[in-house]
């Protein structure tokens, strides 16, 4: 399992500064681009209506669980159901 976040608002510069001063160590992507403006492709997949929208997925790609917001204890409660220690 692993972690991946999509931004569907800002550019690439701005992600990666914001990347590089909290120190990420995980994946951080812009949605689909095209001129003119986000098409939101990635979100619209996903069902995103709202931002943070979190997601666990497994091993195979099945998303196992969904929060919209923000919620530490819900995020980690959800990654220790799916055995992640």
């Amino acid at each position: 399992m692993g972690l991946i976040a999509v931004n569907g608002f800002d550019k690439d510069d701005v992600i990666n500064k914001y990347v590089a001063e909290k120190k990420f160590t995980f994946q951080v992507g812009a949605a689909d681009k095209k001129e003119g403006g986000a098409t939101y492709d990635v979100g619209m997949r996903y069902g995103v209506s709202a931002y943070p929208t979190n997601y666990v997925v497994d091993a195979s790609g099945k998303v196992i669980w969904r929060g919209i917001g923000f919620n530490e204890g819900a995020v980690r409660k959800a990654l220790a159901d799916a055995g992640v220690k």
